[in-house]
Order: C-alpha cells, then structure tokens, then sequence
C-alpha cells in the first residue's frame, strides 16, 4: 500500500511539526582572518562524514535494552560557541541521519522532564500517543510509547502505527540532581512504512546550570529525508527551550494522550 502524499511541515516518522528554514543571505568573506573560521567548517565537515560511515549499518536493533544503555548511538558532534550545529546526510545503504549539538537555558532536571512527556517531541494536531511506563530498575525511565500518526489527502484518511522504546539512563549525578543522562530510543514494533529509526539524546550539565544537549536520529522510511530529520530536531530544541514548559505526567500504565 503506498502511502499518501504528506503535507507540507508534516513528519511522517515523528510527527514533529516543522518549519521550514531558507539559507540566509550571503555575505561577503573579509580577507585576513578567515584561517579560524574555515578550521571550525572543515571540523563540522569532518564530523559530518564521520556520521555517514557509521550511519551506514544494518537493519537490526540499534540498541540491546536488556543491559543498561550509557553511550549514544553515535558520537556527539562539536559544540559550537555561539550558536546551534545541525549536521546531517545519506548513507550509501539509505539511511537518512541527523545529528545536532546545542546548549538549552535550563538545567539537566528540567530537560529529562520534558523529554519524559513525549508530547514534546510529537505534532499532536496529527499525532495521538499512548505511553506505557515500564518497571526498570536499571533505568531512571523506561517507555513503550505507541504512535499513530493520521494522513490527510482529499477525502482519503489513513493511519500509520508503530511503537518505540525510549530507556533513560543516569550516567553522573543522582536522581535528584543529575549531571548526565543518556535517552535511547528505537522502533520496536509497527509500520512497515518505517523500515528503522532510533536515536539518543544527551543530556550534559555546564557549569552555569545550562544543558550541553545532543541529538542523534539514523531513519529508513518511506518519503523520509535526512534534511527532514535534522528540521525535526530544531523543532524539538525549540520546543525545549519554551520557558516555563510544564511537562505533563508520565503516569503508570498506559497513559493516552
């Protein structure tokens, strides 16, 4: 069954609703002291295919939540002073990939409670989501989180299920106070429209009480592109960084929203 065609800002994987960004104007490059400026680019280049060699992998699991997951699924990107860094690309087997590193004005505690309700990372004007909360002592949360997503085109309607599992591990620091948590995502169940997707987010203190965070997805899937998946992530950090966000229960059970 092919599926229907998407509308514009629409995200069929995670029903994030985007906005689409235009490059900015070009300007002028001054002579002289440009050195430290091409060094910081070829870095992002560099970093950028490092992700697309290893974004190039198989179709199994991405992670083994039987152990408790402490690394991200592919190393984090440069952080870079001033500004937000979005990379993303291809691999030669297909897989659409986006990694992102920015700073968010808010402490580690507050980032983990947004991320916990998965609204924040969903469009739900066409998404509807029901979260299972899992006993796991291993993890400070651990998530089967059901996914429906509606397509619209004319008079036609259809809907695209799947499930993923998120798990939350505490790295550094204490529940109460912590320093480090890695969030570890996959599809485990659902669409064959969605042929892989999993992801992690880092969550690091900064000594100024700010959260170094960064963002990692690999996708295959149907009218999925990579530049899709980074416009999502900007989504998602705008979302966090809503001020006073109130992030929404993570009751026990199944908890639809």
């Amino acid at each position: 069954m092919a599926l229907i065609g998407r509308e514009a800002g629409e995200d069929l994987v995670s029903g994030v609703c985007w906005v689409r960004l235009t490059s900015g104007e070009r300007r002028p490059v001054r002579r002289g002291g440009g050195a430290r400026p091409a060094l910081l680019a070829l870095a992002v280049v560099l970093a950028a295919a490092s992700a697309v060699s290893a974004a190039d992998v198989g179709d199994g699991p991405c992670f083994d939540f039987t152990r408790k997951v402490v690394e991200p699924l592919r190393p984090a990107i440069p952080l870079i002073p001033g500004r937000d860094n979005h990379v993303f690309g291809t691999s030669p087997a297909g897989v659409a990939w986006a990694s992102g590193r920015v700073v968010v004005d808010k402490p580690v505690a507050a980032v983990y409670a947004n991320l916990l309700d998965h609204r924040c990372v969903k469009d739900m004007t066409k998404t509807t989501i029901a979260t299972t909360v899992v006993d796991r002592p291993d993890y400070m949360a651990f998530h089967l989180v059901k996914i429906v997503v509606t397509l619209r085109a004319l008079l036609l309607k259809m809907e695209v299920p799947w499930t993923e599992a998120w798990a939350f591990s505490l790295v550094e620091g204490t529940a109460e106070a912590p320093r480090r948590i890695v969030a570890s995502y996959q599809k485990v169940a659902g669409t064959d429209h969605i042929k892989r997707q999993c992801g992690s987010y880092v969550l690091q203190a900064r000594e100024d009480g700010t959260t170094d965070l960064s963002l990692y997805e690999e996708v295959k899937a149907d009218r999925r592109s990579a530049r899709d998946t980074r416009d999502m992530h900007r989504g998602i950090v705008r979302n966090l960084r809503i001020p006073n966000r109130v992030a929404g229960p993570a009751a026990p059970g199944v908890a639809p929203h």
